[in-house]
């Protein structure tokens, strides 16, 4: 059975909307507001190939956090499994052994596992083995270091990692290449894709949100190259190919929007488990400065509908900070904690430096690569120091 998706709703005028929707939330509850942020784009949404579905679509509210909120992760976090990204046709691999290698530095590392490991088959039964093998050996690792144990953020992949039936949902995969390397995709903005989705993190959040090692879970909707929800290629040499296989698959901003509105609540069936929403300035095409008003929106909804449990993320941590993602860093900081940080390169040029800019902008936690270089070639003296100035800054619930 597909889990259905909220129902559209009514038009209504985009900036008196928005400029109202933060004094409203107190009353109107936290179940309307992604309904609400979403409305502005409805209209548009629905003029995409998609607008069939969405005509029989039903309003899946927010699940309120009524169950004790799991602690967030803090300090340094090892990326976990990503070489699988440079070698097509593989899965990720998931290995404790550069952790190992320093142990009692580490608060904890993101558990990687793809769709098409997870739901191999169309509507089948969940393949967890790939989650339940590494929480084991996380389990034995912890027991060896009760004074600092690992916790876990999962991170699903879909985009290039779905599985051949979901990229076929709404018509053949769609064909691009990205970095050089080939790819293909669903139509990861369409309402049949996205109730799919959402039927895949419903099962998990029903099998492990009440697991105590899984702290938290990475919001992977929309995602199409990178597990991060507000990138597509935009520049760069393959922009322009990536944007015309999208394009003619009936990829559009409005129906991009819809999506990103509503990618939180795809995870609704999470009750204990802290939500990471990694974000970017919105972009949906070529040129232009983007949209990072749109960005900001999404994140003031996000804290709006589920609290303390909506931690934010950015994948572009470094010394010195990109022009075009301050803008982003800036309203991370301004609505605090707990935020989360992944450094732009594997090794990068000024670490030092870059780890004492993620904590400058509020960071509760950063994520360093353990592959293509990363971590393994910091002295643990250094990380452990880094690990500190981390943990120090806004220590939280």
């Amino acid at each position: 059975m597909i889990l259905p998706l909220g129902r559209a709703i009514p038009v209504i005028a985009r900036e008196d909307f928005m400029t109202s929707l933060l004094r409203r939330t107190a009353c109107i509850g936290s179940s309307l507001v992604a309904i609400l942020l979403a409305a502005p784009f409805a209209a548009q949404a629905q003029q995409t190939s998609q607008e069939s579905a969405q005509e029989n679509w039903q309003q899946s509210p927010l699940l309120q956090s009524t169950p004790p909120v799991k602690p967030a992760l803090r300090g340094l976090l090892s990326m976990g499994a990503y070489k699988f990204v440079s070698y097509p046709g593989q899965q990720p691999a998931n290995t404790l052994k550069p952790i190992r290698a320093v142990p009692g530095i580490f608060g904890g590392i993101v558990l990687v596992a793809s769709w098409q490991q997870l739901q191999p088959v169309k509507n089948g039964p969940l393949q967890t083995r790939v989650i339940d093998n590494f929480l084991a050996q996380i389990r034995v690792y912890n027991s060896h270091h009760p004074d600092k144990p690992l916790g876990v953020k999962l991170r699903i992949w879909g985009g290039f990692m779905a599985p051949d039936w979901a990229k076929s949902i709404g018509g053949a995969p769609i064909a691009a290449t990205h970095k050089g390397r080939a790819r293909t995709l669903g139509r990861f903005w369409s309402p049949p894709y996205r109730a799919a989705w959402r039927q895949l993190t419903t099962m998990l959040a029903q099998k492990y949100d009440s697991e105590p090692l899984i702290r938290e879970v990475a919001v992977t909707s929309c995602m199409s190259f990178t597990a991060e929800p507000f990138f597509v290629p935009t520049t760069g040499p393959d922009g322009a190919g990536v944007l015309q296989a999208l394009n003619a698959a009936q990829f559009s901003d409005g129906a991009y929007r819809f999506c990103l509105s509503n990618a939180v609540e795809d995870y609704a069936a999470w009750q204990q488990t802290r939500i990471v929403l990694a974000v970017n300035r919105y972009r949906y095409k070529q040129g232009g400065s983007g949209d990072p008003a749109f960005t900001l929106k999404v994140m003031q909804a996000c804290r709006a509908a589920i609290g303390v449990r909506c931690v934010f993320d950015n994948h572009d941590l470094n010394s010195p900070l990109g022009a075009s993602i301050a803008p982003i860093y800036s309203y991370i900081k301004s609505l605090g904690p707990e935020i989360e940080f992944q450094t732009l390169n594997t090794t990068p040029p000024h670490f030092g430096e870059t780890i004492k800019l993620g904590v400058a902008y509020g960071a509760s936690a950063i994520e360093l690569y353990q592959d293509f270089g990363g971590f393994p070639k910091v002295k643990p003296g250094k990380l452990r120091f880094w690990a500190g100035l981390i943990e120090a800054n806004n220590p939280g619930p």
